[in-house]
């Protein structure tokens, strides 16, 4: 029979694929700089379960779950985090918008952005970084007009989004 570091060394290397995978859907682009916190957390989870000598009957269902509930309380416990931090900083009188460094501004630019519908957040990157309408129709394969309904889309909800950070247009120049 093998020993508990053998099966854990086992498990782990054959089904990383399927961990990695229900961590990435989880954590997605916004929370991936948690995946490997994560990993560690579904890794100290079967060590646990091998260490209580109960079975694992079906190891792939088990890891799969196991990653997902994981990694859906590391994004929960983090975005509660995040949202108190908000909620602090906003009670703070806010800085006037000529008071904000570029850096700040770029920043709040790219969290604005990441706030955004893809397609709208491809199109308006796309367009800040100077390119036409039809240039942006090229890149992406759409036609001349959705790009330039995706551009006027994205901008207006980034003028939502922006509002009390300064304007949209100097913080993208700025950027």
């Amino acid at each position: 029979m093998a020993s508990r570091e053998e099966r854990f060394e086992a498990l782990t290397g054959e089904y990383a694929r399927i961990v990695a995978s229900a961590i990435r859907r989880v954590c997605s682009r916004r929370y991936r700089w948690l995946i490997p916190d994560v990993e560690q957390e579904v890794k100290v989870a079967l060590w646990k379960r091998l260490e209580s000598g109960k079975e694992i009957e079906h190891p792939a269902s088990y890891l799969y779950k196991a990653a997902l509930t994981t990694a859906l309380a590391v994004v929960r416990k983090h975005a509660t985090e995040m949202m108190q931090v908000e909620e602090s900083t906003l009670t703070e009188a806010p800085a006037a918008p000529d008071e904000l460094l570029p850096a700040e501004r770029a920043r709040l630019l790219g969290e604005a952005l990441e706030r955004l519908p893809i397609e709208q957040s491809r199109a308006v990157r796309a367009h800040l970084a100077g390119f036409s309408h039809v240039e942006v129709a090229g890149l992406f394969g759409w036609t001349e007009s959705v790009a330039r309904h995706r551009i006027y889309r994205g901008i207006e909800a980034l003028k939502e989004k922006m509002k009390g950070t300064g304007n949209v247009k100097a913080a993208a120049q700025r950027a």
